[in-house]
């Protein structure tokens, strides 16, 4: 799954790699720690914007899809069909669990290059509130399988127009996904803490010199 990632670039690098203008009304700041119900940036017809990571239906918060159903999901099979976005990023968080604690690890490619996670979206029901996303996922790379075994689906710069137009299918998604250079290390448990943004939460750790298990 995906429940966190960072997007960190400066708001004039942001704008200068996305080749976009940031939408009206949209207060960017740097962000070590986006969670789920935040207004995020996605690229929606290769257009800046903003959308509330989430769905909220009557029996679940949806925040992430799984791409090997997403076409035969009724909740999810009109997006993937018509209504595709990506998602910036600079890198994610997955846990690994050793029976012991959750330790989180942070996943970014190695040449911190921009990822962008492919996602679905959903108009709101009422017209003046923003659309809704949620990011889909699938197998994670054998290198990553240790830490979690699912991932972001990710889409590189040259796919994008065919991914917005719904033209990308699931195993070209899945080679995508594959091919995506990434490396991970232990970070501190603060990043649990939905309150904290700054750039330490991306800082290399272990358990044993997590700040926040000094405490225990």
């Amino acid at each position: 799954m995906c429940g966190r990632f960072t997007l960190h670039l400066s708001k004039n690098k942001l704008l200068e790699t996305l080749a976009s203008d940031m939408p009206e009304g949209f207060e960017y700041e740097p962000d070590y720690n986006i969670s789920p119900g935040r207004e995020i940036l996605t690229l929606r017809e290769e257009i800046l914007t903003p959308m509330h990571w989430g769905l909220r239906t009557p029996q679940n918060f949806h925040v992430n899809a799984r791409l090997e159903t997403a076409d035969s999901t009724p909740r999810f099979r009109e997006s993937w069909e018509e209504k595709r976005c990506l998602i910036p990023a600079n890198g994610f968080y997955e846990w690994l669990n050793d029976g012991v604690r959750k330790q989180p690890h942070y996943i970014a490619p190695a040449d911190e290059s921009v990822l962008y996670f492919a996602g679905l979206w959903f108009p709101s029901e009422k017209d003046a509130f923003a659309a809704h996303c949620v990011i889909l996922t699938t197998e994670a790379q054998e290198s990553l399988q240790a830490i979690h075994h699912r991932m972001p689906v990710c889409i590189p710069a040259a796919a994008h127009r065919d991914w917005l137009n719904n033209k990308t299918n699931k195993a070209e998604a899945i080679q995508f996904t594959n091919e995506t250079s990434l490396t991970a290390h232990g970070v501190s448990s603060r990043v649990n803490g939905s309150l904290h943004h700054d750039s330490s939460l991306i800082r290399p750790t272990t358990p044993q010199g997590d700040d926040q298990m000094q405490f225990f």
